[in-house]
């Protein structure tokens, strides 16, 4: 008993003792003695360690003194913190006369924290997070510092925006929230980066390494476009046998199949057969040889549409809104509920009808158009490049043209944006280049890489044709070559395509003819009319020239062969050529000889070995001996071909043989050719009549016409 006393008074008495110190200290650091106060709390540290703790945590987390330093204030609140919980309820209460209690404890701790993390905030670096993180663990904000830190290091590796900056993050921050996106970043880089030389190498090598890649197909897409690249049979069956895996096989062999049997000769099948005895698709070729050798008709029924065959037969039910007027890659484009689909020659709709405006297929690619954006789809129906253009404007060289924002770039059949939309305009690539217009209005190149090849320094330019542009300076025309070379300096007013290896070349009103190398062979001696610059280009060894306002025929020498004898002229057609003389049309042979009096008041050139001639308004028909074969008694009458010509009278249209007998009379509203059909329409009623039957072989309930016989 008496030895417990003698503790509890030793501990009393100590107690007393380091009260008194403590209080000093905390009445120093009230009138900011901050010297004084630090000197006793380090001293009372040992034995009164939380409200020393705590007093060496206010000094060092205050601005206003020089032993400022948040990580030793951070430092002592811990201990302060630690020994609090362990201490006894009457100690406590002690301290409490200080101000010292756990909720001062941990608002001076949460203070702490928070300084902490605005310094590694303005500090804003990896490091700095990461010390504040790794020294501020339990605090409420490592949760925003882990955040930070992850933003800064993505942001990192995109500003590198390689696969080895991207994997490098993933790896370092598995957690991360930007972990998918950086993962879709390293896909794409890993991608672009192991194909950058776009070989069929590069591809096989990636497909191989990276079996699981998301751009396997893309990669599988480049191969099949590399190995295919002139679209002949035997391109198609190396790719079959070397990559028979690849997504792409099915599509090869129709693309082979197609091209092989595209005669449609029944012996061409039996070859084909036993050609390539391995074709995966034997068991439909039967019926897929049917149906492509069948021509598909759109007809309508009151206001729905669907497809006959050439005999009349109904093949697709009317039940469309619209239908296309053939199919391109077996579909066709069709409406419901004002949208466009595709269905195949089965009549199945193979892609939904979603689309507020649909192209035909080409090369299995369609460009489509949903919510005012247009992107691009396959024959299956997948979207192949996202919505998200204005426009998507003609695949030519792998390449199609995109608009977004008022802007142009291009994307490539992988549907990647390989040239950003930044011109103000772009052409079509032709032999690996395309025209573009900066923003300042001036046009130069560019290749398939989006690399400008010829800087931006003309005020117009056309497409490369065989080598050659034309571009233009100022006002002026000239012409370059593919290296930006120049052929021809733009001094011209105008300059024609080239036909013959010539092009017209115009300056001063006169008219001269230019090699390809941008000599001059025919000298600017004849005289210009905005005619002659189509008019006047070489065809079949002569070209269209004016001298003292008559025209005739010069040769590639510049020899006249016809002489400028006549107002106009016409290029030989046939073996004649129609001239004006004295205001009317005649013919002449190639001794330049009137083998038709002119006497016509419109004559146009032979085909079919008939020519249109007019006489007051009225069209008819002449043969090469100049006999009138076919009345003037049209209004309007179309050249012959293949033994047929279309005729108006009274605004009604017909067609008319060689003989001038109806094929069908003057009574059709609407008449248009489809191939050996001719779709006709009468009072809003409309029938198919086959050429070959000279029989209507479809008509829509209602149609009347006095030769129109009922399928």
């Amino acid at each position: 008993m008496k030895k417990g006393i003698l503790i509890f008074l030793a501990v009393l008495c100590c107690n007393l003792i380091y009260a008194g110190p403590i209080k000093k200290a905390f009445a120093a650091l009230n009138i900011y003695d901050y010297f004084k106060a630090r000197q006793i709390f380090q001293k009372s540290l040992k034995h009164d360690t939380v409200p020393a703790a705590y007093g060496l945590s206010l000094i060092a987390s205050r601005t206003d003194n020089h032993f400022y330093n948040i990580d030793t204030a951070y430092k002592y609140v811990l201990l302060s913190t630690k020994s609090f919980s362990t201490a006894s309820a009457k100690r406590k209460i002690n301290w409490k006369v200080y101000g010292v209690d756990s909720a001062a404890i941990r608002s001076l701790k949460d203070t702490i924290e928070l300084k902490a993390f605005d310094r590694s905030m303005a500090i804003n670096t990896i490091d700095g997070y990461n010390y504040y993180i790794q020294n501020y663990s339990i605090a409420k904000q490592v949760v925003n510092a882990v955040d930070l830190r992850d933003m800064l290091a993505f942001t990192s590796a995109e500003k590198e925006n390689t696969y080895k900056a991207y994997m490098a993050f993933m790896n370092t921050y598995p957690n991360a929230t930007e972990f998918a996106d950086a993962k879709k970043r390293y896909e794409i880089a890993l991608f672009k980066s192991l194909t950058a030389n776009h070989t069929i190498e590069s591809y096989t090598a990636f497909i191989k390494q990276y079996p699981n890649s998301p751009y396997i197909l893309a990669a599988q897409d480049s191969v099949y476009s590399l190995v295919t690249a002139h679209r002949l049979i035997k391109e198609y069956y190396t790719f079959i046998t070397a990559f028979p895996k690849y997504h792409n096989v099915a599509n090869a062999w129709h693309k082979l199949y197609s091209q092989y049997t595209m005669d449609n000769k029944p012996e061409t099948f039996a070859r084909f057969h036993k050609d390539f005895p391995d074709y995966p698709f034997n068991q439909h070729a039967d019926t897929d040889l049917v149906l492509a050798q069948t021509r598909f008709y759109p007809v309508r029924s009151g206001t729905m549409w669907g497809y006959v065959d050439s005999l009349g037969k109904v093949r697709v039910p009317c039940k469309y809104e619209w239908a296309d007027s053939n199919f391109f890659d077996g579909l066709a484009a069709v409406a419901q509920n004002d949208k466009i689909g595709f269905i195949n020659k089965r009549g199945e709709l193979v892609i939904p009808c979603i689309y507020d405006e649909a192209d035909h297929f080409k090369n299995t690619l369609s460009v489509v158009k949903k919510g005012g954006m247009c992107g691009i789809i396959s024959t299956l129906g997948q979207t192949i490049v996202p919505f998200e253009y204005q426009e998507i404007i003609n695949f030519s060289n792998g390449m199609a043209i995109i608009e977004k924002n008022g802007k142009y770039g291009y994307i490539s059949l992988l549907g990647e944006e390989v040239v950003p939309a930044q011109y103000a305009a772009a052409g079509d690539f032709s032999e690996g280049l395309a025209y573009v217009q900066n923003s300042n209005g001036k046009y130069g190149f560019i290749n398939v890489a989006g690399a400008v090849v010829i800087p931006c320094g003309y005020d117009w330019a056309g497409k490369f044709k065989n080598g050659i542009a034309k571009v233009k300076s100022g006002s002026k025309f000239g012409l370059i070559g593919l290296k930006g070379d120049t052929i021809l300096d733009c001094d011209f007013d105008n300059i024609g395509d080239f036909s013959d290896t010539l092009a017209m070349v115009v300056q001063n009103n006169k008219v001269g003819y230019v090699n390809r190398h941008g000599e001059v062979i025919i000298p600017l001696k004849y005289e210009y009319t905005a005619d002659l610059l189509e008019g006047g280009m070489f065809r079949d060894g002569v070209a269209k020239v004016q001298l003292h306002k008559k025209r005739g025929f010069i040769n590639p020498d510049g020899k006249m062969v016809i002489h400028n004898d006549y107002d106009d002229i016409a290029p030989f057609k046939e073996g004649f050529a129609a001239v004006l003389l004295d205001k009317k049309w005649g013919y002449i042979d190639h001794k330049g000889t009137m083998v038709i009096h002119n006497k016509y008041d419109y004559a146009a050139s032979f085909s079919d070995s008939l020519a249109r001639v007019t006489v007051k308004g009225q069209s008819g028909f002449i043969d090469m001996k100049g006999k009138s074969v076919i009345d003037n008694q049209y209004d309007v009458a179309t050249d012959f071909v293949n033994g047929i010509s279309q005729v108006t009278q009274s605004q009604h249209s017909g067609l008319i043989d060689k003989t001038g007998t109806a094929i069908i009379p003057c009574q059709m509203n609407t008449l248009q050719a489809l191939g050996n059909m001719v779709e006709v329409e009468i009072n809003g009623k409309m029938a198919l009549f086959s050429l070959s039957k000279k029989s209507y072989v479809w008509q829509e309930n209602g149609f009347g016409s006095p030769t129109s016989s009922s399928h």
